[in-house]
């Protein structure tokens, strides 16, 4: 380690905290921070100005600071791409809100492909690989329309399980396969296939694109794909399953939401599943797949609400997880729109977001990644939506000409995106965190460290979500270095707030930092 050779540094201070950093003691390494183009980002990247749309783009993926100092952008190391069902172009397609209706690179008919659609989409993933965003995953909600049993990007009421035909698995197995190869001889690394979300949730309204899965079919199209990959030569892409819509659902004993009303046996319910799929007694077996990722992907909704369950969820999962020789990844979070004071802890009373991502917002997002990685040891961390009309729940918003997406319109940055960017921006692929201690409450401050692949440089963030200025000081070898440190706040944007070699800098009354030394 260059620089320190002992291996805890402490912050220490009267009456504030003292922190101790050891960054040869090392834990998981960090393989992305990502976000997603659904739902409204094909409609922006097609319609919006270049000004406005390569704004976002910015935003979202540079590396580099601006002439100011600040980060000009936060840096998402993967990009999520969206291979929708086909709602969009379907006949009679009912989903609203609009936005939500996905094109599908499948032609009307099934028969073939156009690689002319998903024009928008297709403009973020080439300004993602631009400013150097070389990871990408592709993701299914529902299987395309033609193939669907009902004919809807969604399912019927009361049916409990996959909405695909049981004679299109191969073909809809075949078609994410032949995405990602018609992606790669474009020259973008498909590292993940992600073929199911949230097989837990009913969907089975028009609200969006979506399908439930049962165990065996899970496994089933898990198989297909499998060969699928190999058939189109896919050597560098995988598998990854799970997306479970909580942190609590694959955990075994998890309580079933379908319940007796599915009518479906307990063991096909997608609940406490990982035995189902790893245990090689199971009929459901599909741990020694080749292109099965070694990573079970599951959502950090419903996991933040109150401070002092938000612990257990997390070691629950990972024990879980790990005993079925699994990492876990945390793919997807926004904030829910029943999240706020009369229900969570952490937010401001009297608080009110007309688009919901407020300091209250990425306050509640710093501590479930500050969480999701001390805790549950994840590997990397997804929000959900990258963009959405108005911004709601989202991290830039879009706000239509007209209200019409086709009319083009302006974009603004929200809080969570340079919330996100304290992170994303500084924890780069590969980093691996390290042991900290000291600043381990979600009420007050909370915090994680990274060090860099070559240990070099070394990045601390802090999530105070108190009301009080926390003065922070460094002792030893580490405060003798040269950091900087950057700040959001309900006046900042992952500003540049301190720079030097004084070892001590003053952390404002809910605001997330970072401090990255050069070692």
């Amino acid at each position: 380690m260059v620089g320190l050779s002992a291996c805890a540094a402490s912050l220490a201070f009267a009456g504030g905290l003292t922190v101790g950093i050891n960054p040869q003691k090392t834990f998981q390494t960090i393989d992305h921070f990502a976000a997603a183009d659904a739902w409204s980002g094909n409609f922006v990247g097609k319609y919006f100005p270049e000004e406005q749309r390569g704004q976002i783009a910015k935003w979202l993926f540079s590396q580099k600071f601006g002439a100011d100092g600040n980060p000009e952008g936060i840096g998402l190391s993967m990009w999520r791409f969206n291979i929708g069902g086909g709602t969009l172009e379907q006949d009679g397609a009912d989903i609203e809100p609009y936005q939500r209706r996905a094109e599908s690179f499948l032609s009307k008919d099934g028969a073939g492909y156009d690689w002319s659609k998903c024009a928008g989409q297709m403009y973020f993933m080439k300004k993602a690989k631009e400013y150097g965003c070389d990871k990408f995953l592709i993701f299914s909600n529902t299987p395309p329309v033609q193939w669907t049993k009902n004919g809807k990007g969604y399912c019927d009421k009361g049916n409990y399980g996959s909405n695909l035909k049981p004679d299109c698995y191969g073909k809809f197995a075949d078609y994410m396969a032949d995405v990602a190869k018609h992606f790669e001889s474009l020259g973008y690394g498909i590292k993940y296939i992600s073929p199911i979300n949230e097989p837990q949730v009913p969907w089975d309204s028009p609200r969006q694109e979506g399908s439930m899965w049962r165990n065996s079919e899970m496994a089933k199209l898990a198989r297909e794909l499998d060969k699928s990959i190999k058939k189109a030569g896919l050597k560098n892409t995988k598998i990854l399953l799970g997306e479970s819509a909580s942190l609590q659902a694959p955990v075994e004993g998890a309580k079933s939401w379908w319940g007796k009303k599915a009518d479906c046996p307990m063991e096909e319910q997608p609940f406490g599943q990982l035995k189902q799929f790893f245990d090689k007694s199971s009929p459901n077996y599909i741990g020694d797949l080749k292109y099965l990722e070694k990573l079970w992907g599951a959502h950090a909704y419903h996991s933040g609400r109150k401070f002092a369950e938000m612990p257990k969820i997390r070691e629950d999962l990972i024990a879980e997880i790990s005993k079925c020789g699994l990492g876990f990844l945390q793919t997807e979070w926004c904030l829910l729109p029943q999240y706020g004071p009369k229900n969570c802890d952490g937010f401001t009373e009297g608080r009110f977001s007309d688009n919901n991502a407020d300091m209250d917002a990425a306050l509640c997002m710093g501590r479930l990644i500050n969480a999701d990685f001390t805790i549950a040891q994840s590997q990397g961390w997804g929000y959900w939506k990258a963009m959405e009309v108005k911004g709601d729940f989202a991290l830039t918003g879009v706000y239509p000409k007209d209200g019409k997406l086709e009319n083009g319109g302006v974009a603004r940055d929200n809080k969570l995106l340079w919330a996100l960017g304290n992170w994303s921006f500084f924890v780069r692929p590969g980093y691996k965190r390290v042991e900290m201690s000291g600043a381990d409450d979600l009420a007050k401050v909370c915090s994680s460290a990274f060090v860099s692949p070559d240990g070099r440089k070394l990045v601390a963030v802090f999530v105070n979500s108190s009301f009080d200025t926390v003065p922070v000081s460094f002792s030893g070898e580490l405060a003798k270095k040269p950091f900087d440190a950057f700040k959001t706040d309900s006046a900042s944007n992952l500003a540049k707030a301190a720079s030097g070699t004084s070892g001590s800098f003053a952390m404002t009354p809910r605001s997330i930092t970072t401090i990255a030394w050069d070692l």
